[in-house]
């Protein structure tokens, strides 16, 4: 059942066909994870049990470190819970399952600590930890963002939302308001009250601020909604549950916000367009300060899984598989 969280996040990406300047080829990787992180001078890129750490001077790699297992430079993974990073701090943090680890920025093994929680999305909260997980009471599941210690030991729980899927016949609601956080420093954001709003908290929890996008929502045709179906029918990770997944419940409309990611106390919100080959893109700052509007190409590995992506000081990287060759690319596009 884990799989279906897998799921509810690929569903909350729209088919575009753009893609931004290729900017190295990065042929050590084999399939490289969903998530990956950029700073100012290295590009950390997990996949499988293995991190990868790249120049930005560069693209050439300079170190690769990890296996599978349970040792100090050793992690655990499965398919839902795979190995996941944030390197905005001094050190680069290193999320897998049962334990937190601690390395320098070049590789450098530092500490790790144990944990018998399983959370997935952690990002680094000032000296905390935030990140989601699942619950289930009378009144059904809900997927849950939590604040946590070093030790994954929950702090409390800042936000709720209904889980799309309830269980076997109750069916899967797919592209409802999208359920994210995302961290910088000591502010956090996330989901406010609709699909058009954004609430920012410090580290107390205290709301700073709101930003609403105003637009029209977009009407979801048939022919994408039979895109959605044939993709949960025929694809590996989900094609064995398609039975139990049904019904397969749609909105009349796409949500405003599609996700948003913070960089450099800036906020970019990418919102659905009309356009199927791009997306809005809203940036903010932390003082809820609207600062430009642009549109950003995505390219996806299939109708619902994007590349791989990040985004660092106004540019949006993605790692794209380029088929012909059969050999991982670094893309960029500018957001300006």
């Amino acid at each position: 059942m884990k799989k279906f969280l897998m799921v509810v996040l690929i569903l909350s990406i729209i088919v575009t066909t753009g893609f931004g300047k290729k900017l190295a080829d990065l042929p050590e990787l084999m399939k490289p994870s969903l998530a990956f992180f950029v700073d100012d001078t290295q590009i950390y890129i997990p996949e499988g049990a293995v991190v990868n750490i790249y120049s930005k001077n560069d693209y050439k790699l300079k170190k690769k470190f990890g296996k599978a297992g349970e040792g100090p430079m050793e992690f655990r993974i499965i398919p839902q819970l795979p190995l996941t990073l944030d390197a905005k701090g001094e050190n680069l943090v290193i999320f897998s399952i049962g334990k937190v680890s601690y390395f320098t920025k070049q590789g450098e093994f530092i500490k790790e600590v144990k944990t018998t929680a399983q959370v997935f999305g952690l990002q680094v909260f000032g000296d905390k930890l935030a990140g989601r997980s699942r619950t289930q009471d009378e009144s059904g599941a809900f997927d849950t963002i939590n604040i946590y210690d070093s030790t994954l030991k929950m702090i409390r729980e800042i936000a709720r939302n209904k889980s799309a899927f309830q269980g076997p016949g109750k069916g899967l609601e797919v592209l409802g308001k999208p359920f994210q956080h995302a961290v910088y420093e000591n502010k956090i954001l996330l989901a406010g009250k609709d699909d058009a709003t954004i609430d920012i908290f410090d580290a107390d929890m205290k709301k700073l601020h709101s930003i609403s996008i105003d637009r029209k929502r977009i009407p979801m045709k048939q022919d994408f909604k039979d895109q959605i179906t044939d993709f949960l029918k025929n694809d590996p990770s989900t094609k064995n549950y398609f039975e139990i997944l049904k019904p397969i419940k749609f909105p009349n409309h796409f949500p405003v916000i599609a996700a948003f990611f913070a960089d450099e106390n800036v906020i970019y919100i990418l919102t659905w367009t009309k356009n199927p080959k791009e997306y809005g893109c809203s940036v903010y700052g932390f003082d809820g300060k609207f600062i430009k509007e642009v549109s950003i190409p995505i390219k996806f590995q299939n109708g619902f899984t994007p590349y791989p992506i990040a985004i660092h000081k106004n540019v949006l990287y993605q790692i794209v598989e380029n088929d012909l060759e059969e050999i991982w690319e670094l893309h960029a596009s500018a957001i300006k």
